[in-house]
């Protein structure tokens, strides 16, 4: 059985072969949006939950590779009231009272083949081990609140859960 790398954003590894090609398609066969107007929509909508944290934050994004093959990556980000992602997600806005205890954010993607495996949960330990190692108090994630995701991060320790406006903020302290 072969190893599974879990390695930063930033390692020269990710520039070889094709993982950061990967890396998206594994995006977008998550997303709950599939449709597109145009590829500027498309751009812009991988731009908003995707490319903005690579390009601010590589430091915090980690990918789960074996044999060659992406099986996850996380993007994390230690601050949420960034004014620049404000501009592309206000939404977060909704949130604010909440960021002084759970001040980070992480998106998370498994390729379908990879799920309830542990890829997840390993690539989240390694972004909280992160935060943590960063004196960052708390993370959160959002989601639908009828998503089936929200059981794998209850069982993570998000512990803390607010709805507003449809979304389903969970929090976890670090």
């Amino acid at each position: 059985m072969s190893e599974t790398l879990i390695i930063n954003f930033k390692h020269p590894l990710i520039q070889q072969a094709d993982f950061l090609e990967q890396v998206r398609g594994i995006f977008f066969e998550s997303s709950s949006k599939k449709d597109f107007k145009n590829l500027q929509e498309k751009n812009e909508f991988e731009w908003k939950y995707f490319g903005f944290y690579l390009g601010h934050y590589p430091e915090y994004a980690w990918v789960a590779i074996e044999n060659d093959k992406v099986l996850g990556y996380v993007l994390g980000m230690p601050w949420t009231q960034d004014p620049t992602l404000y501009e592309i997600q206000p939404h977060l806005k909704a949130f604010e009272n909440f960021y002084p205890e759970f001040p980070a954010h992480l998106h998370i993607n498994c390729h379908s083949q990879s799920r309830g495996k542990g890829i997840g949960k390993i690539l989240v330990q390694k972004c909280l081990g992160q935060m943590s190692a960063n004196n960052i108090c708390g993370l959160h994630i959002m989601t639908g609140p009828a998503s089936e995701n929200r059981l794998f991060y209850q069982k993570l320790g998000f512990n803390f859960v607010k709805e507003l406006n449809s979304i389903l903020f969970m929090g976890i302290r670090i």
